[in-house]
């Protein structure tokens, strides 16, 4: 079995007009599908690379499947977060999203010469993503890859990661 795009629930105009929302929900509702979304998106991972320190994912549907990722590498979990949300000294950066700006936090930390993996849920644009990949060269570390659980190829979001290999499970055409 495999995870399919019918998997997923389509909520039309969320969270703004023209927007076509891809809820996660009925996967995690679901354990064998949660089982079945782990799993693949480690092998899908590996593909990319097999030696990974950190995986990093944004608040909040990228935690969801962040730190199973980590524990597959046997590498640390760490959360991109919004504004407010980490205690200082943190680093942000700004992003656009297909329905708006928003900006993401990490702790300050040493990552020089980590090897990162990027997860999300979903690679619509690529605005997260990219942002992510540019924080985490900031600081000093190499991404090695990025890997969603979706990923909505009208959008184009692999065209800015354009220097990260990427891969998904689950392709919207």
């Amino acid at each position: 079995m495999t995870i399919r795009t019918d998997h997923f629930r389509n909520v039309p105009d969320w969270p703004r007009d023209g927007i076509q929302f891809k809820d996660i929900g009925p996967i995690l509702s679901d354990p064998g599908l949660l089982s079945l979304a782990a799993d693949s998106l480690l092998e899908e991972s590996r593909s990319l690379t097999k030696d990974v320190d950190f995986v990093i994912a944004p608040e909040a549907r990228g935690f969801l499947f962040g730190a199973t990722l980590a524990l597959g590498y046997d590498a640390g979990f760490i959360p991109a977060r919004k504004p407010g949300k980490l205690p200082p000294k943190t680093r942000s950066v700004a992003y656009e999203l297909e329905y708006g700006e928003d900006h993401l936090h990490l702790s300050h930390r040493e990552f020089e010469g980590a090897r990162v993996l990027i997860h999300d849920d979903l690679l619509a644009t690529g605005g997260t993503a990219a942002a992510l990949v540019s924080l985490v060269r900031e600081l000093g570390a190499e991404v090695v890859g990025a890997i969603f659980l979706a990923e909505i190829e009208p959008l184009n979001g692999r065209t800015a990661l354009i220097e990260v290999p990427v891969a998904s499970v689950v392709q919207f055409t």
